[in-house]
């Protein structure tokens, strides 16, 4: 009883919002189609290197185990002194560049690396300590520093890390390069003014290669503009816009371009969309645009500019496919035809055994499946979306179509799961020698078989011998009968061939079932107790007739 008052309050306020709902449907599908607009203008403008900087550096720092690290000014250092002295302590590198032991004093290690940390010190304590002494020093942390991020970045500041931190952390703490202006090749680090080194994160996606550099308080990470783009499109990993070396097109070969961004294997063409600066048709200042095509194995010699559309294609044409041929036949599971054969060109050349029923042959097509997949999902979306935001008029009626709704939303989502066939129908008068296959294809050749398979809404689904005598309604007796009054049933016969006919005004006659035959007993939802009753009948015949399947609600 507590549970129906909740549940009838909750339906009390979806029914004071379902005007409100309702009304935003078309909105929401504007809204939808807007969206959709927006992801395919924003693939169109993916920039080839905006995954780099997607919070993943910017929360570790680096652990300082780099060999070649250069020991600077506010390092921490280890120190273990054992044998004739014993010491142990954790000393940071002073402003001078020195450590202190004592009875030792300082020693120097400034700009020592990391892999000669330990014979350096070693070294300066056998001055005093001549035998009988061992040295272990290791570098704990490295140097706390404060950098500019200035230029093309999304959050230009100044910003906290280590000596030895990649400039890749510091640029995303500074939210990354601004994708609309900022270049991914041009990276300057500069240290009083002068640059002492300069960053294109391209070799980093493409080899992972990073110069080692150390950076020092008040060094300045400056992110240059970019320099042009090119974009691409077609048989590639990546589509979208590609940052250049620079202006110059000797510097910017098409090879090097494609190999970063994965051409297809099945590539064959390049065609290259580019302005012309230099010819002399450009007059008044009008650029001209010319198109051009390539072999793309001479990638090496083509040179890109800035602006150009580098759209990349397979030109082959196969010269046969394969078909995939199952079930009661002496040929090959699969048989190998030249392109553009028909499924008269694959069956005469398909050797039959005895049992073959070359009459009822079935094609099944993966785009056939696709499409009947899509339909079956845009009508349960209609179905769920008119349960949600159906109305009632009372507290009762409320409560029932809470329950309603319940079953309903549990059923469309058991529907959701169901796999289309992709079955091509292949009727008595189809011209086969018009139907081309497709590479993927698959032909089933079904055996005869003198059986009668009952699925569905009865006692005891099987298979009954056929016999002639009988009707649908005998086949249906001997599977236990229905489960409900068989004139509230919907029944469909379907036959070898994968075609259906509906039996509901031919129960009682002979004629209608054939060996081979199988009988669907579908329950039909009562229109009058449930409301979308109609709607879930269409949906159990579509999955029956797509996908052979009885879906109970």
């Amino acid at each position: 009883m507590q549970y129906n008052k909740i549940t009838a309050s909750l339906l009390a306020s979806s029914i004071m919002f379902a005007g409100i709902a309702h009304a935003a449907v078309s909105f929401q599908q504007d809204a939808d189609a807007e969206q959709v607009q927006t992801i395919i203008t924003e693939g169109k403008q993916t920039r080839y290197g905006n995954w780099l900087f997607n919070g993943a550096f910017k929360t570790h720092s680096f652990s300082a185990t780099n060999p070649d690290y250069k020991i600077t000014q506010g390092d921490k250092l280890l120190i273990q002194v054992w044998g004739g002295v014993d010491y142990q302590a954790e000393v940071q590198v002073d402003p001078q560049g020195n450590i202190f032991i004592p009875k030792v004093g300082p020693i120097k290690v400034l700009g020592v690396t990391n892999s000669q940390l330990n014979k350096v010190i070693l070294a300066s304590v056998k001055r005093v300590y001549k035998s009988n002494v061992e040295v272990y020093a290791s570098l704990m942390s490295s140097q706390t520093v404060k950098v500019f991020l200035s230029g093309m970045v999304n959050n230009p500041g100044l910003y906290e890390g280590q000596s030895a931190d990649s400039v890749l952390r510091f640029i995303d703490q500074a939210g990354g390069i601004r994708n609309d202006i900022g270049s991914y090749r041009n990276i300057q680090v500069k240290r009083g003014n002068k640059i002492v080194s300069q960053i294109d994160l391209y070799t980093f996606l493409q080899s992972g290669t990073m110069p080692a550099l150390q950076l020092q308080d008040g060094d300045v990470i400056f992110i240059a503009p970019k320099q042009g783009e090119i974009t691409l499109e077609g048989k590639v990993g990546f589509q979208g816009r590609y940052e250049l070396v620079s202006f110059k097109g000797k510097d910017n070969t098409l090879k090097p371009i494609l190999d970063a961004v994965v051409a297809d294997e099945q590539a064959t063409h390049v065609t290259i969309v580019a302005p012309d600066f230099d010819s002399a048709t450009n007059i008044n200042g009008n650029r001209q645009v010319n198109a051009t095509q390539y072999n793309i194995n001479d990638a090496a010699n083509i040179q890109v500019e800035p602006g150009a559309l580098v759209k990349v294609t397979a030109q082959l044409r196969p010269n046969s496919i394969s078909i995939d041929l199952i079930g009661e036949h002496n040929s090959a599971q699969e048989m190998v035809l030249p392109w553009g054969a028909s499924l008269q060109d694959l069956l005469a050349n398909t050797e039959f055994s005895v049992l073959s029923n070359p009459g009822a042959v079935q094609l099944y097509r993966e785009s056939v499946a696709d499409r009947q997949f899509e339909m079956l999902q845009a009508s349960l979306s209609a179905l769920e979306q008119s349960v949600l935001t159906a109305r009632s008029g009372t507290k009762e009626a409320a409560e029932l179509r809470v329950a309603e709704a319940e079953v309903i939303l549990r059923w469309i989502e058991k529907a959701r799961q169901v796999q289309p066939k992709g079955q091509v129908l292949l009727t008595k008068d189809s011209d086969l020698s018009q139907i081309t296959l497709q590479q993927g294809d698959k032909v089933v050749i079904p055996a005869k078989r003198n059986l009668v398979i009952i699925h569905g809404e009865v006692m005891f689904p099987t298979a009954i011998a056929y016999n002639g005598d009988m009707s649908v309604e005998d086949f249906i007796d001997k599977a236990g009968g229905a489960s409900q009054d068989i004139d509230e049933m919907n029944i469909l016969v379907m036959k070898p061939n994968g075609s259906f006919i509906t039996a509901n005004d031919n129960l009682s006659r002979a004629s209608v079932v054939g060996p081979g035959d199988e009988i669907f007993v579908l329950s039909k939802p009562d229109e009058k107790s449930m409301q979308f009753a109609k709607d879930i009948t269409q949906i159990i015949f579509q999955i029956a007739m797509s996908a052979a399947v009885v879906l109970k609600i």
